[in-house]
């Protein structure tokens, strides 16, 4: 038999003053207690359902070179985006295009990446290779012209 005491027999217990008395309030009260507890742990919260339409956010890789970004949507010949293109461009800048800096990242499950934070003047053209397997494509990024590109590749 599972006795359970109330809050006001816990109190009623203490201002008596006898020992026994809360720590038999205290074990009647630790068997509900540990019941809710494992509840709380163990069941699904009602808010946390996915909802059905499924936002993807694109793989990001930061430049820290400026503002300027650039999001590539690859896809393969059925128009589907191909998860795990591999996405590589050397940035060149600073005085004479001397400083060089090379961003490498994959395409996630919805097929893009984003490279932000890239610099608002190149001395030299940058050129973005995407490839997958044995197919390869490449893009020219001006941010003189489009600081903020997006690019639908389709590997061929």
């Amino acid at each position: 038999m599972i006795r359970t005491a109330s809050l006001s027999q816990v109190r009623n217990a203490h201002m008596a003053g006898s020992m026994s008395g809360i720590l038999e309030a205290m074990r009647s009260l630790s068997f509900p207690f540990l019941i809710l507890l494992n509840l709380l742990m163990y069941c699904p919260y009602a808010g946390s359902a996915q909802s059905t339409a499924e936002t993807f956010v694109p793989a990001e890789i930061s430049a820290d070179l400026g503002t300027c970004s650039v999001l590539i949507a690859v896809t393969g010949i059925d128009s589907k985006p191909i998860y795990g293109a591999k996405i590589n461009t050397r940035i060149q800048y600073g005085l004479f295009g001397v400083k060089k800096l090379d961003l490498e990242a994959f395409t996630g499950s919805d097929g893009q990446v984003k490279i932000t934070n890239l610099p608002e003047l190149l001395k030299k053209p940058m050129y973005i290779h995407i490839s997958k397997g044995e197919k390869e494509e490449i893009v020219e990024f001006k941010p003189d012209v489009r600081c903020h590109a997006t690019f639908d590749v389709q590997l061929k």
